[in-house]
């Protein structure tokens, strides 16, 4: 999937002809390329010498994978897992060239049709997965048993279900808003609240209370905390646009939708994990970033290679092997895991120019698009709370949704 994605964002970049590190966007351009080419770098073999200089302990990993009887002797990269690493680069360039595309597409025109894509995409996923976990838990698509996972919907596991919600209840929720403030009479005055709900915003308000139902349904305690957290970024972002009591109303619209998916809810199912998030507190994570620290230090400069991962934690998990650690349950101790202080920089970079972007693009939208961009910001916010546990986004439909987004926020309107 992860090289079909990446021909695709190939051909729909040749059709597109994004522009590319212009002075607004230099930075973060810059950043993106720079990402890139230090996961293509972690490929490139290395003779021995110059491989254990920069990753010494790369030397003891190799041993006790037994990857060589002379782990010294032959030129091999820096990932661990090259087969891995090379997956995670055709994604990441995949996800580059279609946020580069989304992007300029986006200043042309078309961001309310791609919302309401995403909304109408949003209304379905979650009614299927709701009928599928209440008829067959254990089944993908009604037919594929799993065994460990629980799968919800299309997704092998509810919390990236959770991490695909939590991204697009806040953009649908801000298309509604910006519905509503458009709609105007002949004479520019605007519209009762109630005269403003056309067809339109009827089923975007259905879709916003079954996404919320669904994320209920699907008891990710960490989708429902980053879901929170979205929604009261939406609400943070509203003080810009709307007056007191305005905002007084979208806030009893959050409590409403939370009212209504609480109907969906199974009461006993909630009670018990709230029990054991009480009782366990972090659980398993905790052990999961306790024996991936030492990894962390070892591989300090380079990181074992971008989707390693699960190949090094063979080596460096402590606990009983009942359960693999093959991802790190947060986002951000991964990435330092995988790519060490080399991948770190520009990430940050991304990071900095990207919020430094997004808050241009806020302060300067007068028009009620403004509504789409503060909802994609605030399912950036919520899937960036969300990563403190999951690490959803390397799923490639959660990660094609975030480039979406991040487009969504930044996109400058040609005037």
């Amino acid at each position: 999937m992860a090289y079909a994605l990446a021909v695709s964002a190939i051909i729909l970049t040749l059709a597109v002809r994004p522009q590319v590190a212009r002075p607004g966007n230099r930075l973060l351009d810059v950043g993106l390329l720079a990402y890139v080419a230090i996961v293509a770098a972690s490929l490139v073999p290395l003779v021995a010498d110059v491989r254990l200089a920069l990753s010494p302990a790369s030397r003891a990993v190799d041993l006790a994978l037994r990857l060589g009887d002379a782990p010294t002797a032959a030129a091999r990269p820096l990932s661990l897992d090259p087969g891995a690493t090379t997956i995670s680069l055709a994604l990441a360039v995949a996800m580059i060239l279609i946020f580069w595309c989304a992007r300029s597409g986006f200043a042309r025109g078309g961001v309310r049709h791609c919302t309401r894509a995403v909304a109408g995409l949003g209304l379905a996923l979650a009614a299927i997965g709701i009928a599928q976990h209440a008829t067959a838990p254990r089944r993908l698509y009604w037919m594929f048993p799993t065994r460990s996972a629980t799968p919800f919907g299309p997704f092998m596991n509810h919390s990236d279900f959770a991490t695909w919600l939590v991204m697009a209840l806040p953009l649908t929720v801000g298309y509604l808003i910006a519905r509503l403030h458009s709609r105007r009479r002949h004479d520019g005055a605007a519209v009762g609240l109630a005269d403003a709900f056309d067809n339109t915003s009827m089923w975007l308000t259905t879709a916003v209370g079954l996404m919320s139902a669904a994320l209920v349904v699907g008891l990710s305690r960490s989708g429902l905390i980053a879901a929170v957290a979205g929604l009261g970024a939406l609400w943070v972002l509203s003080s810009a646009r709307m007056a007191g009591r305005a905002r007084g109303w979208l806030l009893a619209g959050f409590v409403v939708t939370a009212a209504v998916a609480a109907a969906y809810a199974n009461t006993n199912a909630i009670t018990a994990r709230v029990s054991e998030t009480i009782n366990l507190g972090l659980g398993g994570r905790q052990a999961i970033w306790r024996e991936t620290w030492p990894m962390i230090k070892d591989f300090w400069l380079t990181g074992v290679g971008p989707g390693a991962y699960e190949r090094a934690m063979i080596v460096y998990q402590q606990s009983p092997r009942v359960v693999y650690f093959n991802h790190a349950h947060n986002e951000y101790i991964q990435l330092a895991a995988e790519g060490g202080v080399l991948l770190a920089v520009p990430v940050l970079m991304i990071a900095i120019a990207g919020a430094w972007h997004i808050r241009q693009s806020l302060r300067g939208d007068r028009t009620a698009i403004y509504w789409v961009r503060a909802g994609a910001v605030s399912g950036l916010v919520a899937v960036a709370v969300q990563s403190l546990w999951e690490t959803g986004l390397r799923v490639p439909a959660n990660g094609l949704l975030f480039v979406v987004l991040a487009a969504i926020a930044m996109h400058e309107a040609e005037t």
